[in-house]
């Protein structure tokens, strides 16, 4: 068996597992050449706004004060009170950046100009409606091209329905050309181990869990596995990994009657709106994975269409629309009946959306690195806002929180007001941080439209 940095098991009915590194299995040699590191991003995209000083509303997001994060201080006093507080645990591998402008105006519709312009930083096409598109390639699909796999596309995911008013529109290939986004976790699963082209009766045994892909490639995990020069630390990650495959597995399937299992749909109907929190978690679990056995290196997760209508369930309470919660009113538009505490709801949706990039963070957190503490440490996981708040959904002051690193490249532990500078400078330092350069071998300093300043964060960078 030639062992490589990408050791990849391949069993009965096209059935693939991936590992990650395992490093004393490695020739010396291998770890002199430049591609040895592996870093890692992923952008989770909430809408509708948060609740902080703007537009008339309360701060009910950010600390109280800019600079250094500590755990206890992100909890106490009125901190505690804010909806970061769902992050305290990782306060020192985080970068709160408040205050990020996107530049283009909104003409029409806050949401549908809004939502292209996250991860490209590019005009669009204008229009009525649902209609504008960016006039560029978004952040993902850079990092995809210079850190996968030759012609591997990023993961794209969304959570949330296919027939809606304002669908996916965070991952761009190029100018006007959206990236589908993937519903099903599941799928996304049965693609990445092969599954998704294994013969029906493979797909039934992994489904019905009367088998996982660890058995299907049994012969080569015992030849791995039985290797005597395997260190403690190598075995640890494998039995990890091992378990992790399993564990992914369970939670792909776990809701899926046996008769509907050739349907391969998690949770029966991942487009639903009563599974939407469950399938934003199952996602994570793929992308934490997909990360592990470096499957891929960038990932965009869309959390509810473009104006999230989502009527999320929140101590024990069905809220109503989201969209309308951040219209303060019982409608999509300018005018209708109010809806009573609308601020304190629309909040308590902003501390939802942070505890399920915190399931994130704590995924990430699990799973060791041949580089780093955890797989976490490799990462930049990314959570954004296309709107900084409710009424009147304005664009200038978006919410833009980095958790993880990038193995070092980036300082963290820090709360920044970007004082309405663009997001370009913000996608610029996080492609700069998991290793994409111009061509030149320079830190990316220029993407997005042409027409916006040049730049990086340099305050938050480590590499030059």
């Amino acid at each position: 068996m030639n062992f490589s940095r990408r050791l990849i098991l391949r069993g009965l009915g096209g059935v693939t597992l991936s590992f990650p590194a395992l490093t004393s299995l490695l020739p010396r040699a291998a770890w002199s050449q430049p591609m040895g590191r592996r870093r890692f991003a992923m952008f989770v995209r909430a809408g509708n706004g948060i609740v902080q000083n703007s537009g008339g509303d309360p701060e009910r997001f950010w600390p109280e004060q800019t600079g250094v994060l500590t755990p206890e201080g992100m909890r106490t006093g009125v901190n505690g009170t804010r909806a970061t507080a769902e992050l305290a645990d990782y306060a020192t591998r985080l970068l709160l950046i408040k205050n990020v402008r996107l530049q283009f105006a909104r003409n029409q519709c806050g949401h549908a100009e809004a939502l292209p312009q996250v991860l490209t930083a590019a005009q669009h096409t204008g229009g009525t409606g649902n209609s504008p598109r960016a006039r560029g390639q978004s952040i993902d699909w850079r990092i995809a091209q210079a850190n996968n796999a030759a012609g591997a596309a990023p993961l794209t995911f969304m959570a949330g329905p296919r027939q809606t008013f304002i669908a996916e529109g965070l991952s761009w290939s190029a100018s006007e050309m959206r990236t589908p986004a993937e519903r099903s976790p599941l799928n996304a699963f049965m693609r990445l181990t092969g599954l998704a082209s294994a013969p029906p009766e493979v797909q039934r045994l992994v489904v019905e869990r009367r088998k996982s892909v660890n058995d299907f490639v049994r012969d080569q995990l015992r030849e791995v596995s039985g290797k005597a020069q395997l260190s403690s630390a190598d075995k640890r990650r494998l039995t990890l990994h091992l378990e992790a495959v399993r564990d992914t597995e369970l939670r792909m399937t776990c809701d899926l009657d046996p008769t509907q299992a050739m349907q391969v749909r998690a949770i029966s109907n991942p487009e639903s709106n009563d599974v939407r929190p469950e399938v934003v978690r199952r996602f994570m679990d793929v992308a934490a994975w997909a990360f592990h056995c470096q499957l891929n290196s960038v990932v965009t997760l869309q959390v509810g269409d473009g104006n999230d209508q989502t009527q999320y369930d929140i101590n024990g309470t069905r809220y109503p629309r989201f969209h309308w919660i951040s219209h303060r009113i019982y409608s999509d538009g300018a005018s209708g009946e109010t809806i009573p505490n609308a601020v304190e709801l629309h909040h308590q949706i902003d501390r939802l959306q942070l505890r399920l990039f915190k399931y994130l963070l704590d995924r990430l957190a699990a799973y060791p690195s041949a580089y780093s503490p955890t797989l976490l440490d490799d990462c930049a996981a990314v959570w954004v806002n296309d709107l900084g708040n409710g009424p009147p959904h304005a664009a200038d002051n978006t919410p833009w929180i980095i958790a993880g690193g990038a193995g070092g490249n980036l300082r963290t532990g820090m709360h920044l007001d970007h004082q309405r500078r663009t997001n370009n400078l913000v996608l610029n330092t996080i492609a700069s941080a998991v290793g994409v350069r111009k061509a030149d071998g320079t830190l990316l300093d220029d993407f997005g439209d042409p027409s916006l300043t040049r730049g990086v964060m340099s305050n938050v960078l480590t590499v030059t």
